[in-house]
């Protein structure tokens, strides 16, 4: 799963911000009251939990990119930032599979289905438009030189 691309089309519907995002599920899956508040508890935990990722990412990429002009580096700091770099993207990536299923989770048959259909349209979104063509298969691709 490419969370960037879900994130950008799920999370951020040409990109007017976090609640239009929210209000977008809300009307494609026509949740009702019930489904409506777990749906909101779910965006804010998920908002909560991806604030703090986002932050620790900052953090240490500012402590990495201060190494790029030090005098003289450790590349075990080095190594250390960029491993707990990684380590926060990947519980970002983590944060969006639940939110996702969590979503999934909240609806019923059909609703199902029709999120179904919206995360597989979501997965071939490449920044451009919903829709590309897919990249050759490497059996088909010229070598390199």
């Amino acid at each position: 799963m490419n969370g960037f691309f879900l994130f950008n089309y799920l999370g951020r519907p040409q990109h007017k911000g976090v609640k239009e995002s929210s209000a977008f599920i809300v009307k494609e899956l026509n949740f009702n009251a019930s489904q409506l508040e777990k749906f909101k508890q779910l965006e804010e935990n998920h908002h909560f939990t991806m604030q703090k990722n986002g932050d620790d990412i900052k953090v240490n990429k500012d402590k990495l990119f201060k190494k790029i002009t030090a005098p003289t580096i450790d590349r075990n700091k080095v190594d250390s930032l960029i491993i707990e770099i990684s380590k926060a993207d990947l519980l970002k990536e983590k944060e969006l599979f639940n939110k996702l299923r969590g979503i999934y989770e909240i609806c019923d048959e059909n609703q199902k289905k029709r999120f179904s259909a919206i995360l597989k349209k979501a997965r071939r979104f490449n920044g451009n438009g919903p829709e590309r063509s897919r990249r050759p298969e490497r059996s088909s691709r010229p070598e390199r030189p």
